[in-house]
Order: C-alpha cells, then structure tokens, then sequence
C-alpha cells in the first residue's frame, strides 16, 4: 500500500511542473474528491482522490487525457479521451485498475453555464488484485461565477467488483464542487 501511494504521489509532484492547470474539489455528506489537472501540450495530466467517510473506502488515480475544444454552432465543447490508473480500497478489497474513457464539457450559447459527463472503465483483463471490473461515472452542471472558477452540482458513481462477484460503490450520490483553473 505505502508503495502504490509513493508511486501516486511521485506522479503528482511530476505533474506540477506544468504552467496551466486546474484544482477541483467536491463534497457531499460523506465523501470529499480533490482533483488536479495541469496541461501538457494538447493533452492534460490528472490526479485524483476520492474518500468516503462512512465506508473508509478510498480510491486514487493518475491519467494522461488528449483534450481539446470546438465550436458548435453557436456553443462550445471541451473534452479529452484518454486513460486512468486507480488504485481504489473498497469494503475488504484492494485493487488497481486501468480504466479508459473520457469527459465532455458543453458550453450552451458559449455562455457561462455548462454541463459535463465523464466515464471511464476497466474490464477483467486490466483490473488487477481483488478486483474483476470497475467503472467511475458522473454528470454535473457548472456556473462560471467569476472568469475561470466554477462552482458546480453533479452525481457521480465509482463501483468496483471484486473477486467474488460483489459489486461495492465506493461512492454513488449527489454532491457539490468548486473548481478554479489558473
């Protein structure tokens, strides 16, 4: 365990070193998730933590997405295809997944209101240790109240299946955020 949090931290600091990112947190009554995304070219560095209190279930994750924005119409679309890796503790069980997946963001009217999606997901043969399948999904709608800090609502759920077939959310619920780019 110490090693994959060295590891998770290691890659953390790395991702630092870029000019431009994001710092985003979000709460509900049980969990906080802190993300942070720093840009690397056309593509974006993540590193994520998610911790739900009632269960002590956790999960970390590092991912490399190729982002980029359009136009459509008259709005605005962000998004980024990539991967992730997890390192997630839920009920008795330990396991790192591989997920792939992306996000979107859409921008009606190009305006200061926007909703977003994300999914991502690890099959059998990329979900190591105790686990079978895992898969983190979520949806929000965002406000930009001042030039780049969001304030947001959202629903998000991460479950994991373990070997022995028992599906465990380690989070799936509502929640609020903030998110601030620099």
């Amino acid at each position: 365990m110490r090693l994959r949090l060295f590891v998770f931290v290691l890659l953390a600091v790395a991702s630092f070193s870029a000019a431009a990112g994001s710092v985003d947190v979000n709460l509900s009554n049980d969990t906080i998730e802190g993300k942070f995304y720093a840009n690397a070219g056309a593509a974006d560095w993540t590193f994520g933590g998610l911790y739900n209190r009632d269960t002590k279930d956790r999960a970390l994750n590092v991912g490399l997405l190729a982002t980029g924005d359009s136009a459509f119409g008259n709005s605005r679309v962000e998004g980024g295809l990539g991967g992730k890796v997890y390192s997630v503790t839920v009920g008795n069980g330990d396991l790192v997944a591989l997920a792939l997946g992306g996000q979107l963001r859409w921008f009606p009217g190009n305006g200061s209101f926007a909703l977003g999606a994300y999914a991502f997901y690890a099959p059998h043969v990329v979900t190591l240790m105790d686990g079978q399948r895992f898969f983190d999904v979520g949806v929000r709608a965002e406000v930009e109240v001042i030039r780049n800090s969001f304030v947001y609502v959202g629903y998000r759920q991460m479950q994991a299946e373990l070997d022995n077939n028992v599906k465990l959310n380690v989070d799936k619920g509502g929640f609020i955020g903030l998110q601030i780019k620099f």
